[in-house]
């Protein structure tokens, strides 16, 4: 299924995803992301490479990344 998403829309589910990354436990316990226990969810290297398709089919600049204090990264140049 193709469907058609705004750049903001884009950025929120790429943010998303990324903040979802910082809580595995709450994962497996998410009956949306298990789809009612159907199976299981994605793990954080599925995420980054979910991330990196998005990113790719968009044509959007380098992925940021936040920590798991919220601190900013840019993936494409190192920082930490």
């Amino acid at each position: 299924m193709l469907i058609k998403i705004t750049d903001r829309e884009g950025a929120t589910i790429l943010a998303s995803l990324r903040r979802w990354q910082s809580y595995p436990a709450a994962r497996e316990a998410d009956s949306i992301a298990t789809n009612g226990g159907k199976h299981k969810p994605l793990d954080n290297e599925e995420i980054g490479r979910l991330c990196e398709r998005i990113t790719k089919e968009r044509g959007s600049a380098p992925l940021s990344r936040r920590s798991n204090n919220g601190a900013r990264e840019e993936a494409s140049k190192g920082l930490r």
